[in-house]
């Protein structure tokens, strides 16, 4: 694959102006300003009567909506229409490509829509370096070559592992942004909490990380591939006919993924099965939590559920699993169709395969109420089998550790980011 430092197009305008019956709309100004605003402005015109309306119709990467926002204009034939549009409450990051069309209706009835232009969004406040290939393109401002260079191929070498084990593929290039601090990356958001360090919008597949150019080696090679994964994982997965895999699935994917040593993780997970502290597997869908042991432990133990899907199954039934989902099947059918285990069989071969009983997987204290997992009826369920699959002598134990959550919609954000020991930063992940 070609690499190249260029620097991005932030603006396409329209090359000519547009004709269809009476009306013509002119070519498009764009003034970027963000985060605070992004203006539009044309000149439309109507060789049949005054020109009634304009209306902006803007269309977000991954967005399944379309927003309409109506233009000042004066009602003459040949009006300049503007409309200013604030994307941060939208949740739209720098880097996603946004296509926007223009809506014109006139006093007699006519009406037009122009074809759509595209443009990628662009933080206005600082002069962009980038690195871009044909499926992943890195933005940054601080730092030198070097350092764009090493997060790109920190991206790039995810990216090729997760193709090799996998029968998926990325249908949108990837997207890595990064903000050389904390302020700088706050400012391009709506609401932030002082304690998130970077944002993934897998729908969008770009992510937003706070990375600074003195950061560490390790670092790097911990946070670009955990990030490059969820992206990836999304688009393994998602279809219109796709429930949503849970939490676990996708943090455990992701953390999977990364490049350094996960016996930390592992342990602490093989160590509260023996203790009794195990939070049962079902629990890790939507929200971990606020409390920093907590997230630390699911996030801990959907690394090892995944693991276990790798060593039990192999990178084959990993693929399989991301296929099934992508096909439509749920949590369950996918697991059936793959471990010949529904989830509680599931849940209950991971807990003996770490060591605990079998027919007593642990149920510690908790608060607030169980969220129930839609399952099949019983009779609908073969019996999970009494043993655990033995591992594959051909899969390697992960030498990569973990992140990062998913919302409840575009700009409202739940579920718990790892903690992560070196500087307790947390990634938030929208849809």
């Amino acid at each position: 694959m070609g690499v190249r430092v260029a620097r991005l197009l932030a603006f396409t305008p329209l090359a000519a102006a547009l004709l269809q019956g009476p009306i013509t709309v002119g070519q498009t100004t764009i003034t970027n300003e963000y985060p605070e605003r992004i203006a539009f402005e044309v000149r439309v015109a109507s060789a049949a009567a005054n020109v009634e309306t304009v209306d902006l119709l803007l269309t977000v990467r991954g967005d399944t909506t379309t927003r309409s926002l109506r233009a000042n204009a004066v009602p003459t034939r040949r009006p300049i229409a503007w409309v200013e549009w604030d994307p941060r409450p939208d949740g739209v990051p720098p880097g996603v490509p946004v296509t926007y069309a223009w809506k014109v209706r006139d006093a007699a009835g006519n009406v037009f829509t122009s074809p759509g232009e595209t443009f990628i969004v662009e933080d206005a406040r600082f002069a962009w370096r980038t690195l871009e290939g044909d499926d992943l393109a890195v933005w940054w401002y601080r730092g030198d070559d070097r350092f764009g260079r090493s997060i790109f191929d920190a991206a790039n070498r995810a990216l090729d592992r997760m193709r090799r084990a996998s029968t998926a593929d990325i249908d949108d290039r990837l997207h890595i942004v990064i903000y050389a601090d904390d302020e700088s990356f706050a400012g391009a958001q709506d609401y932030v909490q002082e304690w998130v360090g970077g944002r993934a919008y897998p729908s969008m597949a770009v992510t937003v990380q706070v990375v600074p150019p003195d950061a560490e080696a390790d670092w790097i090679e911990d946070v670009i591939p955990h990030e490059v994964a969820h992206l990836f994982f999304y688009q393994a997965t998602h279809t219109a006919l796709s429930y949503g895999p849970p939490s676990w699935l996708d943090e455990g994917y992701a953390s999977y993924h990364e490049f350094s040593s996960h016996h930390r993780d592992l342990r602490l997970v093989r160590d509260a099965a023996a203790s009794g502290e195990l939070i049962p597997l079902r629990l890790a869908s939507g929200s971990f939590g606020v409390d920093a042991a907590r997230v630390d432990l699911l996030y801990a133990e959907s690394l090892s559920a995944v693991t276990f899907v790798y060593e039990g199954w192999g990178e084959n039934g990993m693929a399989s699993l991301l296929e099934a989902l992508r096909q439509g099947a749920d949590l369950d059918e996918a697991l059936l169709q793959v471990t010949g285990l529904d989830f509680e069989g599931f849940q209950q071969a991971w807990w003996e395969w770490l060591g605990g009983e079998p027919g007593a997987y642990p149920t510690p204290p908790w608060e607030g109420p169980a969220p129930r997992t839609p399952m099949p009826t019983p009779t609908d369920r073969p019996v999970p089998p009494t043993t655990t699959p033995s591992p594959r002598s051909d899969v390697v134990f992960p030498p990569f550790p973990i992140c990062c959550p998913l919302p409840l919609a575009a700009v409202a954000f739940i579920g718990a980011a790892r903690v992560r020991d070196r500087g307790a930063r947390r990634s938030w992940h929208s849809p």
